[in-house]
């Protein structure tokens, strides 16, 4: 993919024009690409996605693997991150979640996640995913460092 020099205040309008209530199929994100998600929702500092939860996400028991919702929470974490349209990218410093419920092969989960705090070298965000019928699934908190990146975005 082209990239060209990040231009403040196009990258936002840019996602939601690509991606917004679309399957994500072509994002720099292999993984989340790999995921199969729809973006629910972006908006400055915040971002939903939803996905079914395919057989190949599941543990033994027919139930999303752990690592799974992990990746998904990470995923809506880089959109929200993304969101701000910083200068320099972030990375993932730590991902801590906390898992409340299981959810079964074939239903659909809600995650969503927030800025809380961004700071001049570090960054706070919440996450929270939920099923489909309101059901809180799991709750997640990650911090991100500043990276020496130059954030980029695609040629239209």
């Amino acid at each position: 993919m082209e990239q060209h020099p990040y231009q403040p205040g196009h990258l936002l309008d840019y996602l939601k024009t690509t991606f917004l209530n679309k399957v994500v199929t072509a994002s720099r994100s292999a993984a989340g690409n790999w995921l199969q998600f729809t973006l629910e929702k972006i908006e400055k500092g915040h971002a939903t996605i939803s996905l079914p939860i395919r057989p190949e996400m599941a543990n033994p028991f027919g139930m999303i693997h752990g690592g799974m919702m992990a990746l998904a929470i990470d995923e809506a974490i880089g959109w929200a991150v993304v969101s701000l349209e910083a200068p320099t990218f972030y990375t993932s410093v730590n991902l801590q979640v906390d898992f409340l419920y299981a959810i079964k092969v074939g239903e659909r989960m809600l995650v969503s996640a927030e800025v809380i705090r961004h700071g001049k070298k570090m960054m706070y965000v919440k996450s929270e995913v939920h099923h489909e019928n309101g059901t809180l699934l799991a709750t997640a908190t990650s911090h991100l460092v500043v990276t020496g990146m130059q954030a980029t975005m695609p040629n239209n």
